[in-house]
Formats: C-alpha cells, sequence, structure tokens
C-alpha cells in the first residue's frame, strides 16, 4: 500500500523548503538513466515527409490503451506545490501501471481508456503540455514500485519540476535524460526577424541569436515546441523523419523501463 493521503499532504507542506533546498545546492542529486527518463511531446502539429501527424494524441492513445490500469491522479503535485493561479490544480496526471492500485485512499481513482483519454485531451485545451515520464521521486513520494508505474504529467511552464529544472540544469544527469521525441528535428527559416521570443521561452536555453537571426541548438533542444508556438512569423517549424515511427520507439522504450502493460503490441497492429 502506498503512502496516506496524510502523509503525502504532510510531505507536500514543505514543498517550497525542499525546492529552495534544492536551489541552494544543498540537496545532491543522483540522477541517471536508471532513475530519470521523460519526452516532452509538443502540442503543434507536426510534419512527416508529406504526411501529417498530429502529436501528441498519437503517442498518448497507444500508451494508454495497452496500460495495465490507469488512473487519474488527484491534482498536479507541481501546481499544488507552487500554488499555481494559471490552470487547475485538481487537473492530475495520468499514472499507468498496476502500481497505480497500491495509491493511498484519495489520492486518485481508477478510469477507463476513454475517460483516460478524454482528460488527456481536456488537459490539451486548456494548453497544458504532455510529458511521458519515469520518475523515481514519483514513485517515493506516493509510496509505489517504480518498476510498475509511468507517469503521463500535462504540465504548465510556469509550474512544472521537470521545465524548473531543465532551465537551471539541477543537474547533467536529469537534463540529458528529459529527451526530444526520436526524429523530431526544429527548424528556423527565412521568415525569423530576429525577435528574441523563442530564446525567452526555451526552457533548455537551446535558441540563441546569431546575427539577429535565431538558430537552434540541436544538442540542447528538448523539443518542448514553445519556441513554435510563440513565434511571431510562424518561422519555426519541427518535422519528424520519415523512417522513424516515433510513437513505436517511443513506446518500446518505457516497456523496457517499467511492466506497465504490453505496450510495444503497438509494433504489430498495421
Amino acid at each position: 500500500m502506498g503512502r496516506s493521503k496524510f502523509t503525502y499532504d504532510l510531505i507536500m507542506k514543505f514543498y517550497k523548503l525542499f525546492k529552495n533546498l534544492d536551489n541552494w545546492g544543498l540537496i545532491k542529486h543522483d540522477e541517471s538513466e536508471d532513475n530519470t527518463f521523460g519526452n516532452m511531446i509538443p502540442i503543434n502539429e507536426v510534419v512527416r515527409m508529406g504526411k501529417n501527424v498530429v502529436l501528441p494524441m498519437e503517442i498518448l492513445n497507444p500508451i494508454i490503451e495497452r496500460a495495465d490500469n490507469v488512473l487519474i491522479m488527484t491534482e498536479c503535485l507541481c501546481r499544488r506545490g507552487e500554488g499555481c493561479a494559471s490552470h487547475p490544480i485538481e487537473l492530475g496526471c495520468l499514472l499507468l501501471g498496476s502500481a497505480g492500485l497500491d495509491l493511498g485512499k484519495g489520492m486518485g481513482r481508477e478510469v477507463t481508456v476513454a475517460e483516460a483519454v478524454t482528460h488527456a485531451k481536456n488537459a490539451i485545451k486548456l494548453g497544458l503540455f504532455p510529458l511521458v515520464v519515469h520518475n523515481e521521486f514519483d514513485a517515493w513520494l506516493w509510496g509505489i514500485d517504480y518498476g510498475r508505474m509511468l507517469n503521463v504529467c500535462f504540465c504548465c511552464d510556469c509550474c512544472c519540476a521537470v521545465r524548473h529544472g531543465l532551465r537551471t540544469r539541477q543537474s547533467d544527469g536529469f537534463f540529458n535524460n528529459i529527451k526530444r521525441l526520436p526524429g523530431l528535428t526544429v527548424f528556423v527559416g527565412k521568415d525569423c526577424i530576429g525577435c528574441g521570443k523563442c530564446v525567452e521561452v526555451c526552457v533548455a536555453s537551446a535558441m540563441d541569436m546569431v546575427g539577429n537571426v535565431a538558430v537552434v541548438n540541436d544538442a540542447n533542444c528538448k523539443g518542448c515546441g514553445n519556441c513554435v508556438e510563440v513565434c511571431p512569423e510562424n518561422a519555426i517549424t519541427m518535422s519528424i523523419e520519415k523512417s522513424v515511427d516515433v510513437a513505436k520507439v517511443v513506446i518500446k522504450a518505457y516497456e523496457e523501463r517499467a511492466d506497465v502493460g504490453p505496450l510495444s503490441a503497438i509494433a504489430d497492429e498495421d
């Protein structure tokens, strides 16, 4: 059985204290691929060499459909901890896998695939960004088995702990293991006017101004889509290589990390 709601609430009372200790460098991080792995999923339309692929539901649908269990968490722990005033705190993440059934009472509720898909679509309509993440801290916080769980978070830019961690480079292990989608490329076209808006919103310091033109630092880019959203000239675009089945690659990676269901069975459906 996971942590009780009382214990969880007690821990959350000290959320900002832990964050400050982190910012001051008093908490030592040991993040690695073993305990931290995630993919940021843009909510823009991505073009794959002539075939339009609308993210994120192309990736989220098969993950949700093939998970052993799906729960909707009662709240977003990041928005609660930060006291978010811009987005609903009660709009929690999806918790996939049988470990979710061990949650303490009042922490979440088991739902059908249809309910989970509707929840995801509603979150995206509100402008929240999907993040598929397998993070040991979440399992510790809820008191459940890390090997039998996977999160689909719906992040706001103001409160998300992952986006904060990327901006502050809280550790190399954390930064390096939040991944851009495989095969995804961000491109700045000739219509760029050098306004710098993309540099301001980039969560990973992956946009630079060179000669009054925005340039993508490909090594840092996480493919979050912020730059595409804010560009006033629509000069920034994203594409996925035709040769990459992005959904299959992402799903296989998480199936290898956690036992949450036969996710990669999607590979057999054509």
